[in-house]
């Protein structure tokens, strides 16, 4: 498979040989042959063949600083709020449950067993409505006494009214010391007295009823208390919510004939793990499923304790990982304030998003955190684009005039970083190199300037002067 391999790039290599040696033939066919071939270029014929054979592709210079850059090898994984582990509710046995790398929405059941734990419960929530039947009744008659002692003590207040009017008028006609009089306002005063008294006793009364409403008042309302959290609590261990229990009418709501205790799915996410199978009995707390949803994702890696210093908090990150996927730009969380005391090493993390949920948990990844930038904005270019030629640094630039021919252009390189290097002369933000296939454009020899001449940026040699 090597030589097949090779021997198609050393064919490729000469066909892009002699396109470029014939490709003036054609347009100047009064002109002898030796004289085309012989003058000089640094363009060199891409035909889609071409491209297609060597596996060229292209890279976008663009502008930008590099800076001085920590690598920190690492990994990704899926944070805690993106992480559900499921237990069993309650001991009992498993009648579903779902199948592993299967994608769930929100609210989905993931498992569902029986339990007599949910008899429990049932019976907890029947006595609780027990209780507040009764001090609801109790409440009420309550009330009704205390409503009949406020008319009572109205009608005695009313008759001590009444008997105080009578012994004021009886008062006035005393003045003229008729004998008569002065008995009815004896008697008048003995009358008030016991009409006061009366109006007092009343009141002690109506005090004692409303006193006692508001012990059974609270009665009331701590039964209903007891219902709300034992439906909290059935909610919670059946798998329902407080609307689904209470659906149906008065005398008939759903929580009274419920069978089965159901695990739902607290977000979306992909099922990864089932320690457990369809008829096995679980004790309480035991784990069901994992669910992860791998949307956003954490890169984590350690650095040796001496680098700490030049850390800081939101630090531009370059997260490159593996299988030619395109590197994430993020930022630092943290460090970490999480030490390894045995290696001497801090933990670093950075956000990773993960909108199409293609990169997995666990994929290996090296991030590059920037320390230190510099000064200025200059051309930048990956390193991969980039090679040396003699004592040339060299890249093959597309034409921007037409795009099936690429030119070799010599380089001024300045800083590295991250995968990056500054290019200060010879290509512009904006131009498109190869990047992938140029160490096979290297080797055809092509586009390099005679001995006693140099390529101006058009392309055309010019012989020292």
């Amino acid at each position: 498979m090597y030589k097949r391999t090779s021997l198609r790039s050393t064919l490729t290599i000469a066909a892009l040989s002699m396109l470029v040696a014939c490709s003036h033939n054609h347009e100047h066919p009064g002109k002898a042959p030796e004289t085309a071939d012989k003058k000089p270029t640094n363009r060199l014929a891409v035909p889609p063949e071409v491209v297609a054979n060597l596996g060229i592709t292209f890279e976008q210079a663009t502008r930008g600083k590099v800076g001085a850059w920590i690598s920190v090898p690492g990994e990704l994984y899926v944070p805690g709020t993106h992480r559900w582990n499921l237990r069993a509710p309650a001991r009992g046995r498993l009648t579903a449950v779902a199948l592993r790398w299967k994608t769930v929405e929100a609210g989905e059941v993931i498992a569902e067993l029986m339990s007599p734990k949910l008899r429990q419960a049932q019976q907890d929530l029947f006595a609780a409505h027990s209780l507040q039947a009764r001090a609801k009744e109790e409440s009420e008659a309550a009330h009704a006494r205390l409503a009949e002692g406020e008319a009572q003590l109205r009608a005695a207040r009313g008759l001590a009214s009444a008997s105080l009017e009578r012994l004021e008028h009886l008062r006035k006609l005393n003045k003229g010391t008729n004998t008569f009089v002065a008995k009815e306002l004896l008697e008048s005063q003995r009358q008030h007295a016991e009409a006061g008294r009366a109006a007092l006793e009343a009141a002690v009364r109506r005090d004692a009823l409303r006193e006692a409403v508001r012990g059974k008042d609270l009665l009331r309302t701590q039964a209903q208390l007891r219902i709300d959290g034992h439906m909290d609590a059935f909610s919670i261990l059946s798998g329902r919510t407080r609307k689904e229990l209470l659906a149906g009418q008065e005398g008939s709501e759903a929580w009274k004939t419920l069978e089965s205790i159901i695990v739902r799915a607290p977000a979306g996410g992909t099922v990864v793990d089932v320690p457990v199978s369809r008829g096995e009995t679980v004790d309480e707390d035991d784990p069901l499923a994992l669910i992860l949803d791998p949307s956003e994702l954490r890169f984590r890696g350690w650095l040796p304790e001496g680098d700490l210093r030049s850390l800081r908090s939101d630090a531009t990150v370059r997260v490159e990982l593996p299988g030619g996927i395109a590197p994430i730009t993020t930022r630092l969380l943290g460090p970490m304030p999480v030490a390894d005391s045995a290696t001497r090493r801090v933990q670093v993390e950075a956000a990773v998003p993960n909108p199409g949920k293609t990169l997995p948990q666990g994929l290996s990844a090296t991030a590059h955190i920037r320390v230190k930038e510099s000064a200025g904005e200059e051309v930048l270019l990956p390193e991969d684009c980039i090679v040396t030629d003699g004592l040339e640094m060299i890249v093959f630039r597309r034409d921007p005039g037409d795009a099936g021919f690429v030119i070799r252009t010599p380089v001024e390189l300045g800083l590295r970083g991250a995968g990056n290097v500054e290019v200060l002369s010879g290509v512009l933000a904006g131009d498109l190199v190869v990047q992938k296939g140029i160490y096979q454009l290297k080797r055809t020899g092509l586009g390099k300037p005679p001995k006693g001449g140099h390529f101006h940026f058009d392309g055309t040699w010019h012989p020292k002067h």
